[in-house]
């Protein structure tokens, strides 16, 4: 009579999936931290060089708007200023979304890792129960 259980893996079988189980963890941890590397730094670079610009922005020209208007016109150096101070956010944006998407990845990675764990523990505890009655 054939038994309705399925064919439990070899015990090569489940300590090769343990190993890549091992790997797979590896990976999410090394892009959760470089994940948190990039919002950190972005978080940084916010703080010491974006928000000293904003201020000396508005202590310089006080009367004039981000988008570049004022009551009067003024020369190359408040364009410049305007250009410098327009190219952070798309860097801060992409620092820190990047950063969000590794952290994301790397946990996605990490519960792969968790379900093909848990896929394999009928296998070892079968081999386990079979080692405990002999």
């Amino acid at each position: 009579m054939a038994s309705k259980y399925p064919d439990r893996k070899s015990i090569d079988a489940i300590e090769s999936t343990i190993g890549s189980i091992k790997k797979m963890l590896l990976v999410g941890a090394v892009l959760a931290v470089v994940g948190y590397l990039l919002v950190l730094g972005a978080l940084f670079l916010e703080l010491t060089q974006f928000h000293p610009l904003l201020e000396d922005f508005f202590t310089t020209y006080p009367d004039t708007s981000l988008a570049g208007g004022g009551p009067e016109t003024r020369g190359g150096e408040l364009n410049d200023t305007l250009a410098e101070i327009h190219k952070w956010p798309s860097t801060l944006m992409w620092l820190k979304l990047g950063g969000i998407g590794h952290i994301l990845l790397g946990i996605f990675v990490s519960l792969a890792a968790i379900v093909r764990a848990l896929s394999i523990m009928p296998h070892r505890l079968s081999y386990e129960m079979e080692r405990a009655q002999d």
